[in-house]
């Protein structure tokens, strides 16, 4: 009787955890096409205007960054691209990493880069937009 009340409970927490990480899942994969949905417009806008900085000066580039309309949309770009990025490299070492100390550490190292990333990112624009 202990005996198959303890397989029981353990075949419930096996499924609860397995539950709980296809919804982790399921929110990854939704989360990822909402910022690729989001970095389809916006890299054409950033290709569009990468072509127009070939013909402009130092100074011009840095005045097209304090604009607040082109500073907001090069932060979303930036922000969904890393995190876009973050979620697809997690989702690579889940699937390809066997050793579970080699993917937790693989996981933090990738979490730790891109949000250093993004926080350089964020401060570099807000230097420019505001301390022009």
């Amino acid at each position: 009787l202990i005996r198959l009340l303890s397989n029981n409970l353990k075949y419930k927490f096996i499924n609860c955890d397995l539950d709980f990480n296809m919804k982790n899942y399921s929110r990854k994969w939704i989360l990822q096409r909402i910022t690729a949905l989001i970095l389809i417009p916006l890299t054409f806008w950033f290709v569009f205007s990468c072509v127009s900085f070939s013909s402009m000066e130092y100074e011009q580039i840095v005045y097209f960054f304090s604009s607040f309309f082109n500073s907001t949309l090069f932060l979303i770009m930036i922000i969904s691209m890393f995190v876009h990025m973050k979620l697809g490299c997690e989702t690579i070492a889940e699937d390809y990493i066997s050793s579970i100390n080699i993917k937790t550490f693989t996981k933090l190292f990738i979490t730790i880069v891109s949000y250093v990333f993004i926080l350089i990112s964020v401060l570099s624009i807000l230097r420019i937009a505001l301390f022009l």
